[in-house]
């Protein structure tokens, strides 16, 4: 009856969310492939070479991961970057979600930190990558420079040293390229949306 010339305001869209999205699918498969890496390198089981020692009878000398310091590096520094993978993840998540609130809640905002979570966020990725590619890198050439003794435990009763050797590293490396382009892809504006917006 009574005519209105009130108009509702639409919310102006949101950004395109996509390089945020594609981002945190490769910290999540940086975080699942450095995890593995490192458990599979841990988990593998001790080897039993036998080799002649001076011309006598064959020794038998039981080995594992541990005795190959790279190997310990490996999972050492794998541990250490899913550790800091997992803060990366919750600091673009949650201060990212903070960051992009309303505009008609800042004045009920609590003061900004005083250290800046995008820097933070940018230190953990740097480290992460350095972590990954020293000890994949490190890996790869233990494997060349132990190989005989690595491949003496390939038999059936030497144990699994070898294959899991192998592959923790192409695990390591895995999670080593996709570390990269995660830290690539957050600076690519990507133009489509998925729910829900970070």
């Amino acid at each position: 009856m009574y005519g209105s010339d009130c108009h509702v305001m639409d919310d102006p869209p949101a950004p395109p969310n996509g390089s945020k999205v594609v981002t945190l699918l490769f910290r999540l498969s940086t975080l699942a492939l450095a995890l593995t890496s490192a458990v599979v390198m841990a988990t593998a089981s001790e080897c039993t070479i036998y080799g002649l020692h001076d011309g006598a009878a064959a020794t038998a000398t039981v080995v594992t991961f541990k005795d190959y310091q790279p190997f310990v590096y490996l999972v050492g520094s794998n541990i250490a970057a899913t550790i800091l993978e997992v803060a990366a993840i919750y600091l673009q998540v949650v201060a990212g979600n903070k960051q992009g609130g309303d505009a008609d809640d800042e004045e009920d905002a609590p003061p900004p930190p005083m250290i800046n979570p995008r820097v933070v966020l940018v230190a953990a990725d740097v480290a992460v990558q350095v972590l990954l590619y020293s000890a994949t890198g490190t890996v790869f050439a233990a494997a060349m420079a132990y190989g005989p003794q690595i491949s003496a435990c390939a038999g059936a009763a030497g144990g699994h040293l070898c294959e899991q050797v192998r592959s923790s590293k192409i695990i390591s490396l895995a999670a080593s390229l996709a570390a990269g382009l995660a830290s690539i892809a957050k600076d690519v504006p990507l133009p489509f949306s998925v729910w829900p917006h970070m």
